[in-house]
């Protein structure tokens, strides 16, 4: 931030704000720097007063003692000297600084008047406090100065021999000044004890505040730095679990992708079973027609045979052409009789094709419903675990969402941490001026009181007691602060364990209630499918139900038909049986010779009555052809 050149100035870099606070922690240097200063000073002006003495005395035979001291306060009243010099490049060096800062607030933009303004006043403060130090070094420098004439003094006069005489009454000038000279400085040495007394206290006062202040601000750091740890942390699990679930989510589709590959499949299947129960429906009707067809011409039969007992009534006579008609006709329809039983047979055999193909397809119409019942609930409940993904989702982005607020939360939080810093820092400032100004009026007040040196003999006393006092006073405190840091550390510790069980806990609280939410969400999906399967079963089951019925009644009708129609035949058989009886009478009455005719209407008669009878035996199939053919003879 700032780099210092070998003459000693400074190439200020940065801004103003910072500039300025650099000027403040140099201000505190250069006042600590002070106190030590004067602290110096007072030793080297304690050592000028035992050298002065010595100077004033004319010994012959100096002590050992003398000169160890001569060579003591030689020392420190060099390093009195060169402390000044650096402490004065220093001093120019900060007056170049705050001009520097002057420079760069005239040539800034009018966006932040406010904080101009304020930064100004502080730089003038700070300008002042400098004059101040100036002026200080400047008496120091006074001091010293006069400490160096003594020690050209002490070095040429009590070495020298030559020309005591003449140079007694210079001397005896020379010491009078002198005397006067210390009384000065002992005056100015106990106003500088008194300030640096002032000074010290108002510095502890300074250090104690701005420790506390520093620790406050530790703690608000260490918070802060856990919480944005502690962020960070959920934001690395919630892009962990949109991570999981983007996977999650491309596994569903792939696996929905599949399903629908399958449920298409399915349906074709579905389609082409459709397809055949339409086409065994077609045959079924084809049958039916079949069989109306048949009874159309049952009925003709019936007609037929009608007009034929009108014929036989009118033809009596003509019963031999008859009866070989009749014969050639049992031939025809005994080979007619044959081809309707084939049919008939065909038919009965399609029948039961049909039947097997309709149990078939009820069989698959099964197993295809059964499959849409699995993939209706497969798909239910990937549908459901899709949507509480989605709810998943939207609850991590709520979640980042709240993180990244609590991140800008605790950005603006440092940014407030960062200015009150800079305002405690600008707020100290002013109290050391404060202080300085109050020193001032210590100043003033002090000088009415050197009228009587007797007084400042016993102040001087009285300020070394202090002076141990203080020292002691310091040194307790010092363990005080100590003792307050160990707590504070202490107390730092538990609060760190405190927060890191309270956030273990509601980890395995949010943990707990999220696998009551899945728990819950689980069971409401079980529920809903077992009531859609339930709902599926119950229709497909009166489905069932009343194709069985429907069923069963086609067939109870087909039964009852067949019925009907036998016994038409048996009703049919009778009539054309005693209407060959009434013949056949009445030609034996109306013609006794002709019984070479009746035998062969005997033998006629009874081939078919066996023929009936051997057709009536014979399976129910072959009833219905049979009769035709006899009605057809």
């Amino acid at each position: 931030m700032m780099a210092i050149t070998a003459s000693g100035e400074r190439v200020s870099k940065g801004t103003a704000m910072e500039v300025l606070t650099r000027v403040e922690l140099d201000l505190a240097y250069s006042s600590e720097k002070l106190l030590n200063l004067e602290m110096l000073f007072m030793q080297v002006s304690s050592r000028a007063s035992d050298i002065e003495a010595l100077i004033t005395e004319y010994v012959e035979d100096i002590s050992n003692e003398s000169i160890e001291k001569a060579f003591e306060f030689d020392a420190l009243s060099g390093i009195l000297n060169t402390e000044v010099k650096e402490l004065d490049n220093f001093m120019s060096s900060l007056q170049l600084e705050i001009v520097d800062a002057h420079q760069k607030l005239s040539h800034r933009d009018n966006r932040l008047e406010e904080q101009s303004t304020e930064i100004e006043e502080k730089l003038h403060d700070a300008q002042e406090s400098l004059k101040q130090f100036q002026d200080q070094i400047a008496d120091i420098r006074m001091q010293s100065a006069k400490f160096e004439r003594t020690l050209v003094f002490g070095r040429y006069e009590p070495w020298t021999g030559k020309d005591e005489d003449a140079e007694n009454d210079h001397l005896s000038s020379m010491n009078s000044k002198w005397k006067l000279q210390t009384v000065d400085q002992q005056r100015h040495v106990l106003q500088m004890l008194e300030k640096s007394l002032a000074r010290e206290l108002d510095l502890e006062k300074k250090l104690s505040d701005s420790r506390s202040v520093e620790e406050d601000l530790k703690l608000k750091l260490h918070n802060a730095e856990w919480e944005s740890y502690f962020m960070e942390k959920s934001i690395e699990m919630i892009l962990e679990k949109l991570f999981e679930a983007e996977n999650a989510a491309e596994l569903l589709l792939g696996i929905s992708k599949e399903l629908m590959g399958k449920v298409q499949s399915v349906q074709l299947n579905l389609n082409a079973s459709l397809n055949r129960e339409c086409e065994m429906k077609s045959k079924l009707q084809k049958c039916m027609m079949k069989l109306s067809a048949e009874d159309s011409a049952f009925e003709k039969l019936k007609t037929s045979c009608a007009e034929l007992d009108n014929i036989l009534a009118l033809q009596e006579n003509g019963l031999k052409t008859s009866l070989k008609e009749a014969d050639h006709n049992c031939t025809l329809a005994g080979s007619e009789v044959l081809t309707l039983r084939e049919k008939v047979r065909a038919l009965e055999e399609q029948l039961g094709e049909s039947d097997i193909e309709l149990q078939v397809a009820k069989a698959a119409l099964e197993d295809s419903q059964e499959q849409q019942s699995l993939l209706r609930s497969e798909l239910c409940q990937l549908e459901n675990v899709i949507q509480g993904l989605k709810k998943n989702v939207l609850k991590t982005e709520d979640r980042a969402e709240s993180a990244e607020a609590r991140c800008t939360e605790l950005t603006k939080a440092n940014v407030e941490l960062n200015e009150e810093l800079v305002l405690l820092r600008n707020s100290g400032s002013e109290k050391a001026i404060l202080l300085e100004r109050q020193l001032k009026e210590s100043d003033t007040q002090l000088e009415h009181a050197k009228a009587s040196v007797e007084a400042i003999e016993e102040q001087q006393n009285m300020l070394y007691a202090s002076l141990s006092d203080m020292e002691n006073i310091i040194e307790d405190l010092k363990g005080k602060v100590a003792k307050a840091e160990t707590r504070a550390e202490n107390a730092e510790a538990k609060c760190t364990l405190l927060t890191e069980t309270n956030l273990e806990l509601n980890e395995e609280l949010g943990f707990v209630r999220s696998r009551l939410e899945c728990l819950e969400t689980s069971l409401h999906q079980a529920d809903v499918a077992k009531m859609t399967t339930a709902k599926d079963i119950g229709i497909r089951s009166k489905i069932i139900t009343d194709l069985v019925m429907k069923l069963a009644l086609e067939r109870e009708r087909l039964q009852l038909q067949i019925s009907a129609l036998r016994k038409k035949n048996k009703i049919l058989a009778e009539r054309c049986r005693t209407k060959d009886r009434t013949q056949i009478t009445l030609s034996h009455k109306g013609n006794d010779d002709d019984d070479n005719e009746f035998s062969i209407l005997k033998q006629s008669e009874e081939a078919l009555t066996e023929s009936s009878t051997t057709d009536f035996q014979g399976p129910t199939r072959t009833k219905r052809p049979t009769l035709c053919a006899c009605f057809h003879a």
